[in-house]
């Protein structure tokens, strides 16, 4: 690939190859481009690490305000490998540094050997801290690297515990880092995904290691963002890992007290997030949600490592994924990375044995559902002796999971809605006693949000003011229980019994709790004698 290229002024611009059609993924070639006021000559070799008959050449970032760009002379052709150039010997080290961008020029003989260079470095890096802390400085905690994605299964491996970090529809900031008022958070669910973020995670734990994620977030003002711990602790769970942090709490050092969204990630003010977090908690800590019966290993050692390298990118390194784990795999079984050379156990599945169909993923346990089945209709539902849940489009229908009946009505997303029960003692149904904690969340705003488009996908800098509005979620909830053991209350913001709820039964007695707006809260306590 090469080019001619100037601007108004010193400006920055990318070039990408990418699909030209859904969705638009990038095939393994993108550059940032410092361009000037004088005629300046581009030119790139590079492999990509996968083709597509309908892709496309993106001079992307040229939308800045005021800004004039010229481009001549763009000529793409077939490449040529050039090994070693005369003025370039190991012996005196005058070897450049191999660009992504130039990658392509090289031998493959000398693209292993530049890879294997980069990784020992590495390496080395991690143990001798490693070393350091554990063996010098006596230091008994957890030791981790960095998030596989920024390193590697095999090096990471090495230390005590393998982390992970995911956000779903992270800021993006079009003209200039983390200005905080041209920045984009599109504001879309999860559960139209096979499987969103999560997949991202699952195929990058390393069989027989700790598996961590210490970043998640659903940033704001995405309004159906109460879905985002529900769904990680409910996968984390299935997927038997042993940390989940939310990113973040607070960064504020003072006012306490806001009574709104504040920014991106912090959630100690966010009604939805902090509400959904007592039913996240509950599921992972207790493990309210199975491990999944079935393993799928797939082996990648320091070998298959480098030769993935080399058409994987920043932030995703190596990952399962790489290897020919579908995504989906994780929606139903367990998922892990062999490293070190180590053999994938005896009975466990390869993903050459992998059965997975249709848009309807099913855990090998029968306790988690990701429904896909209705374009744009997205569905997940959650059945556990003790947790319950639907996520999704769950207006105008009627959800069994076991003897719990869920019918909820339309909302303000056409009938999306995130409604949990939670067996805070006891379970759900049976002769005993029990308590359990119903949460019903939905969209939120700050009042007076400067929305900046009809898609509510960025405020700028205006984030409103307090107080926070949120959806009373309108539902009818059948329990397994006879009415007359049934009592219910509405709760305050504290979580305190704020009004005593009527509950009425069906046609055999059971108990019904009907929830919305009128109860004015987004939690509600029920009582089993």
């Amino acid at each position: 690939m090469s080019f001619w290229a100037k601007a108004d002024r010193e400006r920055e611009i990318t070039l990408v190859v990418s699909q030209a059609h859904e969705p638009w993924e990038n095939l393994g070639f993108a550059v940032s481009l410092n361009l000037e006021e004088n005629w300046k000559r581009f030119s790139f070799t590079f492999q990509l690490r996968q083709g597509d008959e309908n892709a496309r050449l993106c001079f992307t970032s040229l939308s800045q305000e005021g800004a004039t760009f010229w481009l001549a002379g763009i000529s793409l052709r077939p490449g040529g490998v050039v090994g070693l150039r005369e003025n370039e010997k190991i012996e005196n080290g005058s070897v450049p540094i191999f660009f992504r961008s130039r990658f392509g020029e090289r031998t493959p003989e000398a693209q292993n050997d530049w890879l294997n260079f980069l990784w020992e470095k590495e390496d080395n890096y991690w143990q001798t801290m490693y070393k350091y802390l554990k063996n010098e400085l006596g230091v008994k905690a957890i030791i981790i690297g960095t998030i596989v994605g920024c390193s590697t299964p095999n090096i990471m491996a090495k230390l005590d515990c393998v982390d992970t970090h995911s956000y779903w529809q992270h800021p993006i900031f079009p003209s200039r880092p983390w200005d905080p008022e041209d920045w984009i958070v599109p504001n879309r669910t999860m559960v139209n995904e096979r499987g969103g973020t999560l997949p991202g995670l699952a195929l990058k734990r390393v069989l027989g290691k700790p598996h961590s994620v210490t970043e998640y977030n659903h940033p704001a003002p995405n309004t159906y963002s109460s879905e985002g711990f529900l769904l990680l602790s409910a996968y984390a769970g299935l997927q038997d890992w042993d940390a989940i942090y939310a990113f973040s709490y607070c960064h504020r050092r003072d006012d306490w007290d806001r009574r709104m969204i504040p920014n991106f990630f912090d959630i100690d003010q966010h009604p939805t997030k902090m509400v959904t977090l007592i039913p996240s908690v509950a599921m992972f800590v207790r493990g309210d949600v199975k491990p999944a019966n079935k393993l799928v290993v797939v082996e990648i050692d320091k070998k298959k490592e480098i030769e993935v390298l080399k058409r994987s990118w920043a932030w995703a390194l190596v990952d399962a994924g790489f290897v020919g784990v579908p995504g989906e795999a994780m929606l139903l079984h367990r998922v892990a990375i062999a490293t070190g050379g180590k053999k994938a156990p005896v009975g466990t599945l390869s993903p050459d044995k992998l059965k997975i169909e249709g848009n309807r993923f099913v855990s090998d346990t029968g306790e988690l559902v990701w429904d896909l089945s209705e374009a744009g209709g997205g569905l997940v539902t959650i059945n556990t002796p003790r947790s319950k849940g639907v996520i999704g489009y769950a207006g105008g229908k009627r959800i069994e999971l076991g003897d719990v009946v869920i019918e909820s009505q339309e909302s303000l997303q056409n009938g999306w809605c995130a409604i949990t029960i939670t067996a805070m003692k006891g379970e759900i149904g049976g002769k005993g006693t029990a308590d359990l904690l119903i949460t019903a969340t939905g969209y939120a705003e700050n009042t007076d949000m400067g929305w900046k488009n009809p898609e509510k996908s960025s405020c700028g800098r205006n984030w409103g003011k307090p107080p926070s509005l949120v959806e009373g979620i309108p539902a009818r909830i059948t329990l397994p229980y006879q009415a007359e053991r049934v009592e219910a209350w509405a709760l305050d913001e504290k979580g305190n019994r704020k009004e005593k709820i009527e509950v009425g039964k069906d046609e055999k007695g059971n108990a019904i709790i009907q929830i919305g707006e009128r109860w004015q809260t987004l939690w509600y306590e029920v009582a089993v004698k």
